[in-house]
């Protein structure tokens, strides 16, 4: 028996060929959300493209830039982490009335302490490394999260990785070796000779990478089996992060010469320093929202194309030289977050990866 679809405008059902029984003509597609006549995916995405080239470079500006320097660092993460928890007190309200969500399974919430320790440290070890790092170096050796992500994914998750995967994760780690040598030879020559803060700012984007892999990887075992909402667990988070910073900060010499009357909480802060602080808590919120309407790929797309905008603002920003080998570096390591972001289809070609 040919099926049947219901015509618009009318009551009579009109058979379709090829098919087995009787079926109702699916409603239309509803059309993707938009706001201002752009689809919210796209804007969202261009929004991370803006707000990591800037967050990379307002972090750069203010801890090399004379007068910008004074700030403590600590307290700047700590106010960001304060900044994103009233954003999302304040989204909580507006779509569920409530924040008992938040603490009404105190095991799953004592669980968010750990990525926020985390996030913490990972915050702290950037602020170091603008201090040594040209902004465009800094940006690419940040990817390195990619290699410890997919390693910590194999360890702590279980996860199989496909030959496409490693092959972007061995790019992307030759991607930021030819940067760092690039930027090693343009120091060089051009007679700097703080090659020890070199070093330390290195190391500390290096660590930062690894401890940022490793707080998303655990942060993404501790959300699987629970029904925790997005602006619940980065409410979460703010709390602890608040919670640890306060108590770093207690425990330093900037502590005991806050509770001295010797410094404030907010010396040294400037337009520029407030400015730094709330692009940092604003990229803490939106990549959830790219995630949430947008998909991995695409955000992979957006960081990659900060990358590019970063290093190209800094060479007018920072009188920064591009040569040919950072040049490289930086296309290979775009490529290879496109192409750890793909997953291999069965006949070898490659698609996005599924949510």
């Amino acid at each position: 028996m040919a099926a049947r679809i219901r015509t618009a405008g009318s009551g009579e059902v009109q058979p379709i060929a090829g098919r087995g029984k009787d079926v109702e003509a699916q409603a239309p597609a509803q059309a993707p959300p938009s706001l201002f006549g752009i689809e919210l995916r796209y804007l969202v995405c261009g929004m991370l493209v803006l707000q990591n080239t800037g967050a990379v470079l307002l972090m750069r500006y203010t801890r090399s830039m004379p007068g910008e320097t004074e700030y403590m660092t600590q307290t700047a993460v700590i106010m960001q982490e304060v900044i994103k928890g009233l954003t999302c007190i304040l989204l909580l309200l507006k779509g569920e009335g409530t924040l008992s969500s938040a603490w009404a399974k105190p095991g799953e919430a004592l669980k968010t302490s750990v990525p926020a320790l985390l996030y913490l440290v990972q915050n702290n070890l950037q602020y170091v490394a603008v201090g040594y790092l040209d902004a465009a170096t800094y940006t690419v050796s940040y990817q390195s999260k990619i290699i410890w992500s997919g390693m910590l994914s194999v360890l702590l998750l279980g996860r199989r990785l496909g030959p496409h995967k490693w092959l972007g994760i061995t790019l992307l780690a030759g991607g930021v070796a030819a940067v760092q040598i690039a930027g090693s030879k343009q120091a060089a020559q051009s007679g700097e000779e703080d090659t020890a803060g070199k070093a330390v700012g290195l190391v500390a984007i290096i660590l930062a990478a690894m401890v940022s892999a490793l707080a998303g990887v655990y942060f993404e075992k501790i959300l699987k089996g629970a029904k925790v909402g997005l602006w619940t667990r980065n409410l979460q988070l703010a709390f602890y992060s608040v919670l640890v910073g306060y108590g770093k900060l207690a425990s330093s010499p900037q502590g005991e010469a806050l509770r001295a009357g010797r410094t404030s909480f907010f010396y040294g802060y400037t337009r520029m320093t407030w400015c730094c602080v709330a692009m940092n808590a604003f990229g803490g919120l939106l990549v959830g929202t790219v995630i949430k309407y947008a998909d991995a790929v695409m955000k992979d797309v957006a960081l990659g194309s900060s990358i590019v905008c970063s290093s190209l603002a800094s060479t007018v920003l920072f009188d920064f030289e591009l040569n040919a080998a950072f040049a490289a570096g930086i296309a290979a390591v775009i490529y290879s977050v496109f192409l750890y972001g793909q997953r291999a289809h069965c006949c070898g070609a490659l698609t996005p990866p599924e949510n």
